[in-house]
């Protein structure tokens, strides 16, 4: 049996050390519009880049497994921290599941930081053992901050479990009270256990993350109420556009609106309004809508009439001269909604021109130029590499406009790029790359989704065919570990929120296509919905696992893009949205799925190295969203970002400087899986002095 460890706390060390650093001088675009706070200085250690030399004697040694943020105030404060006697009960009672151990050490280590005198006792009723030694380490949170911390190893895990609390309390200022608004998180890293504190609960772990191990329609519901009131959030109360990033380490957004996301939060809302008849979310749509009219161009003269601008940069209140065919795609797909709600011509007026705006980015082989951009006064300039993410979104968009206008000039245009989608997979197969990326489940889900969409317009039997053959494939490249709450239900290679959301919407889509066309066998693709379903709902912020937040109310139902990365993206949540609107009406009552913890003594022994170590490898195999280092570099003007390929925000120098020293080293073990990436996301650049 597999079953992953709980680990990661170690990560939000460096995360948060990056994060002052990153955040230092952070002067715009705060939600409450305040600015910045001064963050803590960067630890001495990291202040100048280490010789050469030093560098390849450190890699040869390996990872430093000492955090020593916290020793000077340790040294300082530990011996004025009473050091309790420990008690064991008089019958070490039955042996415990993973609940009660849970419970029982985040209690042991609150009565050790409540102590007050010298000399008392305290029992530990934790009849655990183990062949080597445990160590465990405490670490207190406040406000999102971490502000102690402390380690220590024994034989017994009562007395590694005292000392090392004594040590976060020392840390933390070396009073009784040091620990006592903090919210604790335990780890037991040679055992594979993590332990969150939630009210007297102790929660798990598994990766950063506390595992959702069932839900039902209930919960998707209150996660669908929640979502809605994020999106609502990300609008911009003066522009009525749509953030992409909410850096919720920080509560504060970046200082551009797009018109992507502004798009993508505005389709979200219509299928929200359908489903609640709630007149105030189409009046929020409209408003969003004003946005993306004002965001269109109209230039004849340079031929970038009908296109949207990319992004609109409020500090300099101008939109960045980029014009990117997803963009106008993804803002037809909301015209076109919107317009057959309202009926008001303006949005298809608007559709219609981005339409044409689609077809001048043709190619004769149906793929689809990327992008035009333009430096300030200068010629535009065309990215022409192919990527069928955007050729799957041209596809989409001209053919949900034929659907809409009946006008064959669409239609021949989606057939010309049908074609060359049809031509690749019987070249390459149901699992597809491009020019940006070798193959991987995004690129191959545009696929199935845009071949979709040009079914609907034509009723072409050979499309539905293909559409859903690679479906099909897709689903079998799905993780399906019921013991591995980490995995389970996510894609192979698809490493974000916003990749396993956006699966889970085509799949949704192909389930209910599949159910209009009375074929058999389609509850498999529910299946997969429901399991991405829990997925995402772990990467969803929520009084168990904001923790690590400045606002806990402000990130509430924000979908945080990975156990790395804990910055949400608009797109995460909108995909997580969408998928769950569409499989909601589908599901019985009662428990949607259940994953069972593995028994306690089976996790103590469990090498969750080892099992990372294989699942890391087939991950790789699936392509890994563009992060394989056979991938072209890509500047931000060509990159196709907008559906979950791109790892995050663009990065700039930690304080307006080269980075310097190097990176945050991770003890093996207590850092996520696969290969440590870039330090953790902070603004950009336009965001530091």
């Amino acid at each position: 049996m597999r079953q992953k460890s709980p680990i990661s706390i170690a990560w939000f060390s460096a995360l948060a050390s990056a994060a002052a650093l990153s955040w230092f001088g952070l002067a715009g675009c705060q939600r409450d519009g305040a600015k910045g706070s001064e963050a803590s200085p960067a630890p001495s250690g990291a202040a100048s880049a280490a010789p050469a030399s030093d560098k390849k004697k450190a890699r040869a040694r390996g990872p430093d497994l000492h955090d020593d943020r916290f020793d000077a105030k340790i040294a300082e404060n530990l011996p004025k921290v009473p050091d309790p006697k420990i008690i064991g009960p008089d019958n070490p009672g039955a042996p415990l599941d993973n609940q009660v151990f849970r419970d029982r050490v985040l209690g042991f280590a609150r009565k050790i930081a409540a102590i007050e005198k010298e000399g008392e006792s305290v029992a530990c009723d934790i009849p655990v053992t183990s062949s080597k030694q445990f160590r465990a380490v405490v670490w207190g949170y406040r406000e999102g901050v971490q502000v102690a911390r402390g380690e220590s190893s024994d034989a017994s895990l009562c007395v590694a479990l005292k000392e090392a609390t004594r040590r976060a309390v020392a840390a933390g200022g070396g009073t009784k009270d040091a620990l006592g608004t903090t919210r604790l998180a335990i780890e037991l890293p040679d055992h594979g256990m993590s332990i969150l504190e939630h009210g007297d609960k102790g929660l798990e772990l598994d990766h950063g993350l506390v595992p959702l191990r069932s839900f039902d329609k209930a919960l998707l519901t209150k996660r669908i109420d929640e979502g809605q009131a994020y999106l609502l959030r990300v609008l911009d109360a003066e522009h009525k556009g749509a953030h992409k990033y909410y850096y919720a380490p920080a509560d504060t957004f970046e200082p551009e609106l797009h018109t992507i996301y502004t798009a993508s939060t505005g389709f979200t809302l219509l299928k929200l309004h359908a489903m609640k008849k709630d007149k105030g979310l189409l009046d929020q749509t409209k408003k969003a809508a004003e946005f993306l009219l004002s965001m269109q161009s109209r230039d004849e003269r340079d031929h970038t009439a009908g296109g949207f601008f990319y992004t609109l940069d409020l500090k300099r209140g101008k939109p960045e001269r980029k014009l990117v065919v997803g963009t106008a795609s993804k803002t037809v797909f909301t015209l076109l909604e919107l317009h057959a709600l309202t009926k008001e011509t303006k949005y298809m007026d608007a559709a219609r021109k981005a339409g044409d705006w689609l077809i001048s980015m043709q190619l004769p082989t149906g793929a689809v130029r990327a992008s035009l951009s333009q430096h300030e006064g200068g010629p535009w300039s065309v990215q022409a590499k192919e990527s069928t993410l955007y050729t799957g979104q041209v596809l989409s968009a001209l053919s949900r406009l034929h659907r809409a206008t009946k006008d064959t000039k669409y239609l021949d245009a989606a057939a010309t790029t049908a074609m060359f989608l049809a031509q690749k997979v019987e070249k390459n197969g149901c699992y597809v790359g491009d020019e940006y990326r070798k193959p991987n489940p995004i690129s191959s889900s545009w696929l199935v989704l845009s071949l979709l969409d040009f079914a609907k317009s034509t009723g072409d039997k050979r499309i539905e065919d293909l559409v859903f053959r690679c479906s099909r494939d897709l689903l079998g490249r799905q993780w399906k570990r019921p013991e591995d709450a980490y995995r389970h239900g996510r894609w192979k290679g698809s490493l974000s929120s916003s990749g396993t959301g956006w699966l889970a919407e085509v799949m949704s889509e192909v389930f209910m296509f599949c159910r209009d066309k009375g074929k058999e066998n389609c509850d498999g693709y529910k299946d997969a919905v429901v399991a991405a379903v829990r997925q995402i709902m772990q990467y969803t912020y929520g009084p168990e696992n904001d923790f690590v937040v400045k606002n806990p109310k402000a990130a509430a139902g924000g979908v945080f893009w990975s156990v790395r990365e804990r910055y949400v993206r608009t797109d995460s949540v909108c995909h997580a949205m969408n998928a769950y609107i569409n499989i909601l009406p589908f599901l019985a009552d009662g428990a949607l799925l259940e994953l069972p913890e593995m028994p306690l003594s089976q996790r103590l022994a469990f090498d969750a190295d080892a099992d990372d170590k294989n699942a890391e490898a087939e991950d790789r195999a699936g392509g890994g969203e563009g992060e394989a280092e056979d991938e072209a570099p890509m500047s931000r003007a060509e990159d196709p970002n907008e559906e979950g390929v791109r790892k995050g925000p663009r990065r700039g120098p930690l304080n307006g400087k080269p980075e310097e020293g190097p990176r945050p080293r991770l003890p093996k073990g207590l850092r996520p899986p696969g290969p440590r990436g870039p330090r953790p996301p902070g603004p950009p650049p336009e965001m530091q002095q």
